[in-house]
């Protein structure tokens, strides 16, 4: 449907196996996660990785126009918003950093709003992303820097549980240290230590949705040192305990599963 001069629409999405697809539009897409998750969720924009890792509640992707946006995954179920915005509308300047696995409670907000008929939402919406993606901008690395990067987001995906220094990421990748912050900040606008932490959150929080461990065992498994330790990153990073947050997102889940 259009809603202030926007289309958008809920779509279920499942995946009984292994699957990838292109988005390649004349329009901006911006996709918000709402429930469910797929198994594994990799996702490029271009040449460059944008995320890893399956995909919460609450995140989001844009889909820039005219540009080539891939993504893959191992299967299951989720409920999206998605709002298609004309280019004119959103300008996104070259170099813009991706956004992916992106959470802004206030910008989803406004895209729920959207969903329900709100075309008051439009033009806040509009505005929020415009300002967003301002932050966001800065010049493109090499294609040699770029790949490195890729290579280290994947290595970072297979170490989650492990003790893992910034000494070990740029010995990985043959960067100094220092090179390896500046390149890293800028293709995902984190360090590698706060983006290390920000994935292991994310594979906990699939745990909590997914799999009936308890907090200890999803703990251990993804990096922490002991329940009380993710108990208290959750709630500084989160603002709730992964108790809480399992409580709210695991009927979601469920929701989505029963859609036919």
């Amino acid at each position: 449907m259009e809603v202030g001069g926007l289309r958008v629409a809920s779509i279920v999405d499942r995946i009984d196996g292994p699957s990838s697809w292109t988005i390649e539009r004349d329009v901006h897409a911006l996709i918000l996660y709402e429930a469910g998750s797929y198994h594994w969720l990799e996702t490029w924009q271009d040449d460059q990785r944008t995320s890893l890792g399956d995909p919460l509640p609450g995140e989001m992707w844009l889909v820039p126009a005219g540009r080539r946006y891939r993504a893959a995954a191992k299967g299951g179920a989720v409920r999206t918003i998605e709002v298609e915005i004309p280019a004119a509308k959103l300008t996104v300047a070259p170099g813009t950093r991706a956004l992916a696995a992106y959470h802004d409670m206030a910008l989803a907000a406004l895209v729920r709003a959207l969903f329900a008929g709100d075309a008051a939402a439009a033009d806040p919406l509009l505005a929020t992303l415009d300002e967003t993606l301002a932050a966001m901008a800065g010049r493109p690395d090499s294609p040699a820097i770029v790949q490195r990067i890729n290579d280290l987001m994947a290595f970072i995906q297979t170490q989650l549980e492990l003790q893992l220094t910034v000494e070990d990421m740029a010995a990985e990748v043959g960067m100094s240290v220092n090179s390896l912050i500046v390149h890293f900040t800028r293709a995902t606008g984190r360090t590698p230590a706060q983006y290390v932490l920000r994935q292991r959150l994310r594979h906990a929080c699939w745990f909590l949705m997914n799999r009936p461990l308890t907090i200890a065992e999803i703990a251990f498994a993804t990096g922490f040192s002991s329940h009380a330790h993710l108990c208290a990153i959750f709630r500084r990073k989160i603002g709730m305990s992964p108790g809480e947050w399992r409580r709210r997102h695991r009927s979601a889940a469920l929701s989505v599963e029963g859609v036919e």
